[in-house]
């Protein structure tokens, strides 16, 4: 059988062992029953977690550098489920499981695949620990074992995403010591939930803001509030969204889709090409401070098709996920939709991607003023001995960003070359 893992993916790992992926996927239809939510659904895949073994409920921790992390299969996939209880997330191994559920391409899912991928995903594990909301758990069939319930209602969701849904992805390399921060704050709120509970709700608490948070802990951007679902917190909720648009700040929604789009900004378009530009960005000088910065090389999108109707007697397609979009103040829809329906070569194939940074850190480093120069277009109030310290530590990164990217640029050349 053919393998369902992208051409690319053994070079991609080679080059970036540790990243995140937060991928908008579309809506749940199982045929002949009612579509899922309109929202869509938001998970995250690591490469460079694992799972804990023998910890009793999901948790990661950080793969040894270097153990496995060019495999084409190495990672994990993070799903949140709203009928999860003690638990937020549940984490699956392998890329081609989380997306493909081991379907090969050439196969067709019908109801024996299907109950075979249920019964592996039950006789592996993936979801021991795991219990689920007591409104739910009483929906369960006398004589179906529990685990076997839960599986069942996480097939296409969690796991196996393609069987059900097309799933649109943001890549995000980033440091080892970033992806342990991510980690750490994925840990955390699993073991918030073995305390009190998971309470999930559709604007103050979803999986996206998992995913959102998750990156904020590793300094990609700030961290959106988690409220809980009483009106008082909604209307919070909706006065953030009022002083975003007043402000152009972050509201505290947090929609699949956005997440998707802001990921491929934060990737690509923060402003690396100017030094005072991104001395006037937090995002960038939060990252710097750390010793990296989010835009940069293999920053890709993805996209993992749902199985072909032709090959696919289970479900049927279903729509895009929400994007919350303001025209003329924040409109996200047009982006969306570029990134998914006519999507740069750039931000597709890692080749012409590397190459795009190669000549983006040459042309910045060519274009280099003298810092006292600089300073002078600096606003009132800025730092000028802020501003010194950054301006080195950005031009050194670039330095070094470009001669790292020479030395991709080469490797990919030679994994192209003998593959």
């Amino acid at each position: 059988m053919g393998s369902a893992l992208p051409p690319q993916q053994h070079a991609y790992n080679a080059l970036f062992p540790c990243y995140v992926e937060v991928c908008a996927v579309t809506q749940f239809h199982q045929t002949g029953a009612k579509p899922g939510g309109w929202g869509g659904h938001a998970t995250l895949f690591v490469n460079g977690a694992e799972i804990e073994a023998g910890a009793g409920y999901p948790r990661l921790r950080l793969a040894a550098a270097g153990t496995g992390l060019r495999d084409p299969d190495s990672g994990t996939g993070i799903s949140v489920n709203k009928i999860f209880d003690n638990v937020t997330w549940v984490a699956i191994p392998g890329r081609d499981e989380f997306f493909g559920g081991g379907l090969a391409p050439e196969e067709t899912l019908d109801e024996e695949f299907y109950e075979a991928a249920v019964h592996k995903a039950t006789d592996a594990g993936w979801f021991s620990g795991i219990g689920i909301k007591d409104e739910v758990i009483r929906q369960r069939p006398p004589a179906m074992p529990s685990a076997e319930f839960v599986v069942r209602l996480s097939i296409g969701t969690d796991y196996a995403l393609n069987f059900a849904r097309t799933a649109y992805c943001a890549r995000l390399p980033m440091s080892r010591e970033a992806l342990g921060e991510v980690i750490a704050y994925l840990n955390g709120v699993n073991e918030s939930a073995q305390r009190i509970g998971y309470t999930w709700n559709m604007y103050t608490n979803n999986c996206s803001h998992v995913a959102h948070n998750a990156l904020a802990a590793a300094g990609v951007w700030d961290t959106k509030m988690v409220r809980g679902p009483g009106a008082v917190d909604i209307a919070k909720d909706v006065l953030s969204v009022v002083r975003a648009l007043a402000l152009s700040q972050m509201s505290d929604l947090s929609f699949p889709a956005n997440t998707f789009v802001r990921l491929y900004e934060a990737g690509n378009e923060r402003p690396i090409d100017n030094v005072v530009a991104a001395f006037r960005n937090h995002d960038v000088r939060r990252t710097l401070d750390d010793g990296w910065m989010s835009t940069g090389p293999g920053a890709l999108i993805a996209t993992y098709p749902m199985r072909d109707a032709s090959r696919n007697r289970m479900f049927a397609a279903g729509r895009d996920p929400l994007v919350f979009s303001v025209p003329v103040f924040w409109d996200k829809e047009d982006k969306f939709k570029k990134l998914t329906r006519a999507t740069p070569a750039i931000v597709t194939d890692l080749s012409a991607n590397l190459a795009s940074f190669r000549d983006r850190y040459a042309k910045t480093l060519g274009n280099q003023r003298a810092v006292d120069d600089e300073v002078g277009v600096l606003h009132r109030g800025e730092s000028e001995r802020d501003f010194r310290a950054f301006y080195s530590r950005f031009y050194q990164y670039l330095a070094d960003e470009l001669k790292r990217t020479d030395l991709r640029i080469a490797e990919y050349k030679r994994l192209a070359g003998s593959s």
